[in-house]
């Protein structure tokens, strides 16, 4: 890649912010490519005192100022849901290349409207789907379409959570409000249907069952018992452009899990997170692959083991990454929009995919009001 430097304002960008410090902050430093001028945080005391201890020149407060910048050449979006719209706006106005945290917006419409506006602008624009940057996704996808075990006959995900169930902490009880566009559906259930998409290929059918088992949730630090509007049980079956039959479970509020299982005429592949908090893109993925026996029709038996596919390698040219952890994939995220801006392609997931993605999610909420099967 060229060296040419992209300076950089996160939004969001204080050290107090969980997501932000342990992933977009060292991904950036490490990148290099990329340089952090400035950092925005809500009040202008963090902001000043984030931005000197990751080494940045520029503090805001106000998100609009960050992106008007002459020092800032991309903004990353790193705030709670409700607020990418007007960070984002402000960013296409200025003409910055835009890194948003996904969701992309609280609903389809601003989505929407993001989408649109990116494009008209001209700029290099992505959504945080990292989950598809994950060695062991990409490894399934290759495989699947090499052939390795040969037709797909079946696809079957489960993502489970213990939290966006009964109870919840001070930071995340936003997520219990489902007009803040940030629940089990759009954050759990968004990434790994993502990454199912990417491996399988997309949904062209599907029906689906909501339902949710509790209507309040207990607030961890004070015992308050707040209201919840959200679904904590997604259930989706569908067919793929492909006509592979696929079937999801998402559940909140039971003991984490993460798994893709996909049966094939000639064997399996399987993709499990552990220990797992529910979060695909968290990384710490594990590849297994079973083989049928030549000829046998009988598929696996409970006593048959899969054998660990051992992923190492890097492509050659990239950084020096995290070797595990939650920063791996976002790092991995940056270096792919780092290249596309600097050779002027599109290989990141950008606002358009993720308009894509909002649109499934739609569909899969409207056939679980309707009861009928949505096919597009």
């Amino acid at each position: 890649m060229k060296k040419k430097k992209i300076r950089t304002g996160v939004v969001g960008g204080s050290m107090n912010n969980k997501w932000a410090s342990q992933t977009h902050i060292p991904a950036l430093l490490k990148h290099p490519n990329l340089d952090i001028t400035a950092v925005g945080t809500s009040r202008m005391e963090s902001a000043q005192q984030s931005a000197e201890e990751v080494g940045a020149a520029l503090a805001f407060d106000d998100a609009k100022k960050l992106a008007a910048s002459e020092d800032v050449d991309m903004v990353v979006v790193s705030v709670k849901v409700p607020h990418h719209y007007g960070a984002v706006m402000a960013a296409i106005q200025e003409k910055k290349h835009i890194f948003c945290e996904w969701p992309l917006g609280a609903n389809t419409a601003e989505a929407t409207e993001m989408a649109k506006a990116a494009e008209q602008a001209g700029i290099h624009h992505t959504v945080g789907l990292q989950a598809r940057q994950d060695l062991e996704v990409q490894t399934m996808k290759r495989l699947v379409e090499n052939g390795e075990i040969g037709e797909i006959v079946s696809c079957h995900m489960q993502v489970a959570t213990r939290g966006k169930g009964g109870s919840t902490d001070q930071d995340t009880a936003y997520l219990l409000n489902k007009a803040n566009g940030a629940n089990l559906l759009t954050i759990n259930g968004g990434h790994a249907l993502d990454a199912l998409q990417y491996i399988v290929g997309e949904f062209r059918e599907l029906s689906a069952i909501t339902a949710s088992h509790y209507s309040h949730a207990t607030i961890q630090e004070t015992g308050e018992i707040i209201p919840k509007d959200t679904a904590d049980q997604i259930l989706i079956h569908g067919l793929s452009e492909k006509g592979t039959p696929i079937s999801v479970h998402i559940q909140g509020g039971v003991n984490s899990k993460f798994e893709i299982e996909i049966q094939g005429k000639k064997g399996a592949l399987r993709l499990t997170q552990k220990p797992s908090l529910g979060h695909v893109q968290f990384g710490n993925l594990t590849l297994e692959k079973l083989v049928y026996e030549s000829g046998s029709n009988k598929g696996y038996e409970p006593n048959e083991t899969f054998e660990q596919i051992s992923i190492t390698a890097e492509p050659d040219g990239e950084p020096d990454f995290p070797k595990e952890g939650v920063t791996l994939n976002v790092a991995k995220a940056h270096y792919v929009f780092a290249k596309d801006i600097l050779t002027d392609t599109r290989f990141a997931p950008d606002f358009n995919h993720a308009l894509k993605l909002h649109q499934l999610l739609d569909r899969i909420e409207e056939s679980a009001a309707t009861g009928k099967k949505i096919v597009w």
